[in-house]
């Protein structure tokens, strides 16, 4: 080996190095979540799991920053925020140059960045939206202060921005499958209740259809239908007087369970939705409580 590639070897292992011991230095957005959203989970039109918020509503990220920066010294953020695909940048209020934000070393804090999400005047709600998490840090918290360091993470690509039509269609879709996927049609006594729970099966389909299409607004109309034809099912039900066996009371308690999840998942919502959930929460648990006392009435003999 001549002279030349030994020094460039040489050059390279020194290189090597001084990457791995200055990388040990930073300050590490650690992990992020979204808060007060209006649906995660998989949405049928975008064919993926979402972070989805109402147009106009408030979001939150919460990000959780870990101090790995100098040994010993606190990280001084004057700058956090969050770049969304849609062109505008969000800071968390609780930074800035003039009162940074302290962590101490080797500890972790979580700062919250809020945003009002725009209308779909400026927005698409058939988009996914990525985001990137910025953040810089600077030399003191007094005196003169300048920027030292930064980071950057690209987040994903999963924010999106609901109508209200597809905030319905979704949060009753939630509802209607639950309760379809707990019992069937062969579990009721009475004839209309069973064509009822047919029909509403046929409805949640269409309406299924019609979401992964893009046809909102039709979706939330025929899943309302398909609720409504469940209730009437459940009513039917009872009116045929003592019919309620084991399976009944599962659905009826299914239904509370459901909606009772998706009153504490639609913190994202405004306080209408809010009340109608905690409401829905009560006439379920009001239905079932009905239902167990027609278990206790003899039955009555039909043809």
């Amino acid at each position: 080996m001549n002279k030349k590639s030994v020094l460039l070897l040489s050059l390279l292992s020194w290189t090597l190095f001084f990457g791995i011991v200055t990388h040990t230095a930073q300050a590490d957005i650690s992990s992020w979540k979204w808060l007060g959203y209006t649906f995660n989970g998989y949405d049928a039109f975008h064919r993926t799991t979402v972070y989805a918020y109402e147009e106009k509503s408030t979001a939150t990220i919460s990000l959780a920053i870990y101090n790995d920066y100098v040994s010993g010294r606190p990280l001084n953020i004057s700058t956090l925020k969050v770049g969304m695909d849609w062109g505008k940048n969000y800071t968390s209020t609780m930074t800035s140059l003039n009162q940074p934000f302290v962590i101490p070393w080797h500890e972790t804090r979580v700062i919250p960045i809020v945003f009002i999400v725009p209308n779909l005047t400026e927005v698409s709600n058939k988009a996914q939206y990525g985001y990137t998490i910025y953040l810089e840090y600077v030399n003191a918290t007094t005196g003169p202060r300048k920027v030292i360091g930064s980071d950057k993470d690209f987040a994903g690509t999963n924010f999106v921005v609901y109508s209200s039509d597809q905030v319905n269609a979704q949060k009753t879709n939630q509802i209607v499958e639950e309760m379809l996927d707990t019992t069937s049609a062969s579990d009721f006594n009475s004839t209309k209740a069973k064509l009822d729970w047919i029909k509403a099966e046929n409805e949640t389909f269409v309406a299924g259809m019609l979401y992964s299409q893009g046809d909102f607004a039709g979706a939330k109309t025929h899943y309302t239908t398909a609720l409504s034809l469940i209730n009437q099912a459940l009513a039917a039900e009872e009116d045929k007087g003592g019919g309620f066996d084991a399976a009944q009371v599962k659905v009826m308690e299914a239904q509370a369970k459901s909606l009772e999840a998706t009153a504490n998942y639609m913190n994202g919502l405004s306080n209408m939705w809010v009340l109608i959930g905690v409401a829905a929460v009560l006439f379920a648990i009001g239905y079932i409580i009905r239902g167990l006392g027609a278990l206790r009435r003899p039955a009555v003999a039909t043809t």
